[in-house]
């Protein structure tokens, strides 16, 4: 739509012609002066017809159509089969996010180099243009394809004026930009305030996040859509009716970047989940944090007991890079464990402050939980070694620590970081992938340790370690299977077990195997490879829940059953 207002209020006006797809040859026809002929420079600067079409380009820019060409073909170009195979997947999807990225920002940011210019011409082809020179009347039929920057809009017919710049598409109309894709039953676009008017609006933002509204406006000035009547969702989430949803009386998108919501309802199918005046949310692939994610999702483990967890993240500016979080989880033996805290998005890294309860994931032992009252951490972004696929990270924590652990207490100050070196997936061939990482970690302890009421000990102790992982995972067809080993050399000791390695250089070996499209089976070890003992057993099903993955997991070693649904499209 943008597009097509500078076809009215730019070029089309200026070109007094009628020109049809029955004309002879180029002939030239005005409606007002019935002028026939080859002889106006003028028209045939900014009209020709090729295959039988019509083609009209912005002012003074026909000139320049091939070498803007050039650049769309250049941005749009695939990569060759050497490109493919010396850059993972995951590699390749983060550049053509960053590239969308980068229009999009440059359009927020200036907006003038949005508008028809020398350097971003236009072009609309159609199978018959009609334009009245002195009522300025025009009249677009036929397959409509109006191309500005790296926007598409299609449409059959197009009809509005000149002077008034008010235009109309009683049909329906597609537009496709690097970021959003957009449908409606018919439009209307006043060029003078750059207001488009959509009628059963729908489409999608970041190829993830569907919306669909009875009314829709888009201002072009401030590349912002407002939705009327709506619902805002996910893309594993869309049917009939969508598993979770929001729904609002409106919702002001700004694509790529973020939304926000008035009089919200969040639903679970048609179930009320909670009600909020306003929300704002994230549509930037980079940044977490989604409404949805306050809907209780159930789990259970054998020695935590049945639980319900769910968060919250709430952005605290409009730049959306500083944002408080909750997250709640709930178990009938362990109780209430919460971790609330900010958020800070620098160009560094992420900074947080949080208390929290959290679980050990490295010791065998189960449901120890640690309290860090508060933790403050810094969470590097990913540095690159030139322009390799190759980068360096750091994470740093600092802290009060307090775990209660049978009739033991420990607790006192903390600090430690956490340096790595690593890089995406490496294919090793059509079926195998294989993944690496290198660091070294040192941690400082500064505790207090009891049994019962009786002092054991205050101390100081440090812990270092170096370490190194190495993983082939590969697949073929229904199968895969996958090898992880890692190794770390330890000096020093922690005073806390949930800081205590059950297994200090473990190896796990596993396949699974795909039963149906949604139905996955697996079964995996992990052995201690220090004394040879084989520490679990894990046999796991796997169910693919529309919106959600669920699966069961029984480690037949120590008896131990976990049950997990997990959403597909957000984080929580």
């Amino acid at each position: 739509m943008a597009a097509l207002v500078a076809v009215g209020g730019y070029a089309v006006s200026a070109a007094p012609a009628d020109m049809e797809n029955g004309a002879k040859g180029n002939n030239v026809v005005s409606s007002a002066t019935g002028r026939t002929g080859n002889e106006n420079v003028y028209r045939a600067k900014h009209f020709s017809k090729e295959n039988g079409r019509v083609s009209f380009f912005s002012a003074e820019n026909k000139k320049n159509l091939t070498g803007t060409k050039q650049k769309e073909q250049a941005i749009h170009k695939k990569p060759t089969g050497k490109a493919k195979t010396s850059v993972s997947p995951a590699v390749n999807e983060k550049q053509k996010a960053d590239r969308g990225s980068r229009v999009l920002s440059k359009a927020k940011n200036k907006g003038e180099e949005r508008s028809v210019s020398p350097e971003n011409p236009l072009q609309v082809e159609a199978d018959k243009i009609r334009y009245n020179d002195t009522t300025g009347d025009i009249n677009l039929r036929g397959h409509i394809l109006i191309k500005h920057m790296l926007d598409r809009y299609t449409t059959d017919y197009v009809y509005g004026n000149t002077l008034t710049q008010k235009y109309v598409i009683p049909g329906k109309i597609r537009w496709i930009s690097p970021t959003s894709k957009t449908e409606a039953e018919s439009a209307e676009y006043d060029a003078s305030s750059a207001v488009g008017k959509f009628k059963k609006i729908s489409g999608w933002d970041s190829d993830l996040y569907y919306f669909q509204g009875t009314d829709g406006i888009y201002h072009r000035d401030a590349n912002k859509m407002v939705i009327k009547n709506g619902y805002f969702t996910t893309k594993h989430a869309v049917a009939k009716i969508p598993d979770y949803r929001i729904e609002a009386d409106r919702i002001d998108i700004y694509p790529g970047d973020k939304y926000v919501a008035h009089q919200v309802k969040l639903k679970f199918k048609n179930t009320t989940v909670v009600s909020l005046s306003k929300y704002r949310g994230n549509l930037s692939a980079d940044k977490g944090g989604s409404l949805w994610s306050l809907m209780p999702r159930p789990m259970y483990d054998s020695d935590n007991g049945w639980g319900l967890h769910n968060s919250i993240d709430i952005p605290l500016n409009g730049n959306n890079d500083l944002s408080f979080y909750m997250r709640n989880i709930w178990y009938s033996k362990a109780g209430y464990k919460p971790d609330i805290g900010v958020e800070y998005e620098t160009p560094a890294g992420q900074l947080s402050l949080y208390y929290a309860e959290k679980e050990s994931a490295i010791n065998d032992e189960g449901g120890i939980w640690i309290k860090k009252k508060p933790s403050f951490v810094f969470s590097s972004r990913n540095y690159y070694f030139g322009k390799s696929p190759i980068y360096a990270g750091f994470r740093g924590e600092i802290g009060y620590w307090s775990e209660s652990w049978a009739d033991r207490k420990v607790e006192g100050p903390y600090k430690g970081f956490d340096v790595y070196i690593s890089g995406p997936s490496v294919p090793l061939g059509k079926f195998l992938t294989f993944n690496w990482r290198i660091g070294h970690a040192r941690d400082y302890y500064d505790y207090t340790a009891y049994k019962g009421n009786h002092l054991l000990e205050t101390k100081n102790t440090t812990r270092t370690s170096s370490y190194y992982s190495l993983g082939l995972q590969g697949k073929y067809q229904a199968v895969s299977a996958w090898v992880n080993y890692t190794d770390r050399h330890f000096d020093g000791y922690s005073p806390y077990v949930y800081d205590t390695y059950s297994m200090e250089s473990p190896i796990d070996i596993g396949f699974s195997l795909q039963l149906t499209p949604r139905d996955t089976v697996s079964i995996s070890w992990s052995v201690d490879t220090a004394n040879g003992n084989l520490r679990h057993r894990y046999y796991t099903y796997y169910r693919d829940m529309h919106s959600f993955y669920g699966w069961i997991k029984y480690d037949q070693i120590i008896g131990d059953v976990q049950i997990m649904i997990s959403p597909k499209d957000f984080k929580f």
